[in-house]
């Protein structure tokens, strides 16, 4: 048996206990009912990379789909900056989609 203890992180102000087993900060988010798009992830990133689950981290810019989370951490999902950003990211992983041209993933870079 396996003991660890439980640390807190804060998604757009929300505090949450997070384990071990959380691999990235979608998954977390995600018990928090705050959606991070992230195609590229859910599709195993076989039409590319998406770039549309860009968050701040303490501050810095990320990939939500590639950064495991951390105690103490502080993510930020919502502002206009990243909303627009996610918007273009959006669209252009769909238009590598419908054309069959897929880009070198960024996300994990």
């Amino acid at each position: 048996m396996q003991l660890f203890s439980l640390v807190s992180m804060t998604v757009d102000g929300q505090r949450i206990l997070i384990s071990p087993q959380d691999a990235n900060l979608v998954e977390v988010a995600a018990k928090l009912k705050i959606n991070i798009p992230a195609p590229c992830l859910k599709s195993k990133r076989k039409n590319g990379c998406c770039k549309a689950c860009l968050v701040e981290v303490d501050g810095k810019k990320a990939y939500a789909c590639t950064t495991k989370p951390l105690a103490n951490m502080n993510v930020t999902v919502r502002t206009r900056e990243l909303d627009s950003i996610r918007k273009a990211s959006l669209k252009a992983y769909r238009t590598q989609v419908r054309t069959g041209a897929a880009a070198a993933c960024q996300c994990s870079g």
